[in-house]
């Protein structure tokens, strides 16, 4: 779990700024993940976007296409996307290996909407 309390999902109030040496410009992302966005950084993936899930949704971080690949090699799992489910970013979603969530939230945000699209998509 995150120790994030009482922050809305997509607010900023839980972020701090990472300066990189392989980033054109510091970067804000939540400080539970923050490590974990850090240590992909010096592995020469290119990150676009993390969320801890603020203890609401599945923790995850979404990558440039080019970097999928190396994810991969990193041990890192494909997180279902539901709104991005064709083209290059389709599977640029992974889940955050440092922050876990509960079962609740495996249920309703990773297996039913899983489920729901296999039964659409046939």
């Amino acid at each position: 779990m995150c120790n994030c309390k009482n922050v809305a999902v997509g607010s900023f109030d839980n972020q701090i700024q990472i300066d990189h040496p392989s980033l054109l410009h510091p970067i804000w992302v939540d400080a539970c993940i923050a490590d974990e966005v850090i240590y992909l950084l010096h592995h020469g993936v290119k990150t676009i976007g993390s969320c801890c899930g603020h203890n609401k949704t599945v923790p995850s971080i979404a990558v440039a296409p080019e970097s999928v690949k190396r994810m991969e090699e990193l041990g890192y799992k494909h997180h279902l996307n539901a709104c991005v489910r064709r083209g290059p970013y389709s599977r640029s979603y992974f889940y955050a290996k440092s922050v876990k969530c509960s079962l609740w939230i495996k249920l309703t945000k990773v297996w039913l909407p899983y489920l729901w699209l296999k039964l659409i998509d046939g």
